[in-house]
């Protein structure tokens, strides 16, 4: 059936195809065990997830998106409305911790379809399927079909059931992606946009800098120095507006997240957190070691870069989300598992995804 499909559309088509068909499956089933995990939530959980006119969450969202509207989606659909809070605010300023380049977009979705929540519906699973198309290309390291298995992983990591909620992760993913594959390729222009784009999505955007300098020739490290220019610019309008320009890091002091050099000793040592976060954490390090021979230089650099950088703020805490999105790692995975090993990986993955998916919905913030 593969061979009659390649014949009649080719590589990239049946490609194409394949990965649509992933992203439409593994969609259903993150949205739906949110959906039953919403269903089955206690009624103590209920009262405290209802709109309540006042609080973060600007407006009650429509109901069959009421279940992934968790947490950190509240402050993206308050930012994207309401913007950054002012300077004098009596309350913690802890939406500056969400950098701006998903609420803006958002935003601008937003004044096309009329409501902040579909509209953040509509950017986070159409950047998803745009970032999985794209990784059959940057996760062809030895052979196209490495590709095409590195984008089916993405969608059914443990925590892709994130890249359909009103998070960032989704966005990312597609800069990141776009960034990977133009480093890659040598197009230092789309490489510097894609960066740029990503790191004024989250701080890990950085990684497209990681790959860019991963070979230190002048023109690349200079690419990989512009690449930063996201999070930069940030960080200049920070000092602006509120007179610190790393006001998103110490905000998130107030979360434990403290960048220090033996932050990861302190994180594994903690014991603060559920098995789930080791076992992503344990299995996203050993990838890791395996692929620093077996993966080119910009692949396990920037793969480390991804791992390290979360654990350097002394927890594990959203390990299972933040490696999800480890797109160089995860295009490392088909490179080192083979035939059944590889899918057997992909339906643990899978499966997991569905329980984190259905933890979400519940309203459970699992340690």
């Amino acid at each position: 059936m593969l061979l009659k499909l390649r014949r009649r559309l080719g590589a990239r088509g049946a490609a194409a195809v394949l990965v649509g068909a992933a992203f439409v499956i593994t969609r259903a089933l993150a949205i739906g065990f949110t959906d039953v995990g919403a269903a089955t939530m206690s009624a103590e959980k209920r009262l405290t997830w209802k709109y309540a006119p006042g609080n973060l969450r600007p407006e009650a969202p429509p109901r069959f998106l009421e279940p992934l509207q968790r947490w950190d989606a509240d402050f993206y659909a308050h930012l994207a409305l309401l913007g950054y809070p002012l300077r004098d605010n009596p309350r913690p300023l802890y939406g500056l911790g969400f950098l701006p380049l998903y609420p803006l977009a958002v935003r601008a979705v937003t004044r096309v379809v009329g409501n902040v929540y579909w509209a953040a519906f509509a950017v986070s699973n159409l950047c998803a399927l745009l970032a999985a198309m794209l990784l059959v290309e940057v996760g062809a390291i030895r052979r196209r079909a490495d590709g095409i298995r590195a984008a089916v992983l993405f969608l059914a990591a443990p925590g892709a059931n994130f890249l359909s909620y009103p998070y960032s992760e989704a966005l990312l993913a597609f800069a990141l992606a776009a960034g990977l594959l133009a480093a890659r390729s040598g197009a230092l222009a789309t490489a510097v946009a894609a960066g740029a784009a990503a790191s004024a999505t989250r701080p890990t955007g950085l990684a497209v800098a990681v790959a860019l300098a991963s070979v230190p020739r002048p023109r690349r490290l200079f690419a990989a120095a512009l690449a930063t220019a996201g999070l930069a610019a940030y960080a200049l309008w920070c000092g602006r507006e509120y007179g610190d320009a790393l006001a998103f890091v110490h905000v998130q002091a107030t979360h434990k997240r403290v960048l220090t050099l033996f932050g990861p000793v302190r994180a594994v040592f903690a014991f603060d957190v559920d098995p789930d976060y080791y076992l992503a954490t344990i299995a996203a390090v050993a990838v890791a070691v395996l692929m620093v021979r077996r993966t080119p230089i910009w692949a396990w650099l920037s793969a480390w870069f991804l791992l390290l950088l979360p654990l350097a703020t002394g927890t594990l805490q959203a390990m299972v989300r933040y490696q999800s999105n480890n797109l160089p790692l995860i295009c490392g995975v088909p490179a080192l598992l083979r035939g059944r090993w590889f899918w057997r990986t992909a339906g643990i993955s899978l499966a997991l995804m569905c329980v984190e998916a259905l933890l979400y919905g519940q309203g459970h913030a699992h340690h």
